[in-house]
């Protein structure tokens, strides 16, 4: 049974938001807003609006960096979600690790659709690189839609013969959207079948980049995955997982009994995602060495 701090969490930010019929628009900026208001903040670790290269997102500076970087990409569906939504999880680990944070926003559909936000992101991760980060000393990281963006960048990588990252760690990512099953992931949004439509509308679905666990994964960086084992994209991860350990690489999966769709995000709130976040921690210094 979930903790008494779980069953009476005050909710995150996506929880706590009133979708209520509200254009895309609104939504981005409200939760974006109400993202940021919740920021705790430290003396020895800034954000600021920024860019890498041509992507546009939020940097976040601790004040003594250690050359290492986390490369963010908010979820939200492909539709919603902005840079601000994970700023209070990268300033923690800003603050824990040392590590500097890039957020990024990419373009969102439906007006503008796939392939649009993968190339954003891939774009993003040759801009770090171009601006003196190395692969090894990066890792990729973000929860549902940016999960799955991320997972995406590898496989892009490669087909450019270009370094791929440290290490990725992906939370509630969609990883093969031919299995997905038609329930809500997240209140106020469409289940995951009905947000393909509207992300990659004419598109197959066993497209690579729409559903990387049906890519090539030879040679993919060491994964981490993390899922609720309440939500329906638990099976995404476990899809992954077994593609990924099947092509030679070293994946690891945390399943979060009676968990919520992106709880890691929640750290503050409850053990349950503080034990989590931890873990999210501790790959991260053993992958960057730190």
């Amino acid at each position: 049974m979930p903790s008494k701090e779980f069953q009476n969490r005050p909710g995150s930010v996506w929880e706590r938001y009133s979708f209520d019929g509200k254009p895309f628009d609104v939504i981005r900026k409200e939760m974006e807003e109400l993202a940021i208001a919740g920021v705790k903040t430290y003396p020895d670790v800034t954000w600021e609006e920024g860019n890498a290269g041509t992507i546009c997102g939020k940097w976040i500076r601790p004040a003594e960096p250690n050359g290492k970087l986390i490369y963010y990409v908010h979820g939200g569906g492909f539709t919603t979600g902005s840079s601000g939504i994970p700023l209070p999880f990268l300033m923690e680990v800003a603050h824990r690790l040392g590590v500097t944070c890039f957020s990024a926003d990419y373009r969102l559909a439906p007006e503008e659709p796939f392939p649009a936000a993968p190339e954003d992101v891939y774009a993003g991760y040759l801009a770090l690189l171009d601006m003196g980060y190395a692969p090894g000393d990066m890792i990729l990281s973000g929860e549902f839609a940016g999960g799955t963006l991320v997972l995406d960048v590898p496989l892009l990588a490669k087909r450019d013969g270009v370094p791929v990252p440290a290490g990725i760690v992906a939370m509630s990512p969609v990883t093969d959207m031919t299995q997905v099953l038609n329930e809500t992931v997240l209140e106020g949004l469409d289940d995951p079948d009905e947000l393909f439509k509207i992300y990659a509308p004419g598109y197959d679905k066993a497209d690579p980049i729409v559903s990387p666990a049906l890519g090539d994964l030879k040679d993919y960086p060491v994964t981490f995955l993390i899922a609720g084992g309440a939500e329906t994209l638990m099976q995404d991860t476990l899809i992954f997982a077994t593609a990924a350990a099947k092509a030679g690489n070293d994946v690891r999966i945390h399943i979060g009994k009676d968990m919520i769709h992106t709880y890691p995000l929640d750290f503050w709130d409850y053990p349950e995602a503080m034990t989590a976040f931890e873990e999210i921690v501790l790959f991260i210094r053993q992958i960057l060495a730190l």
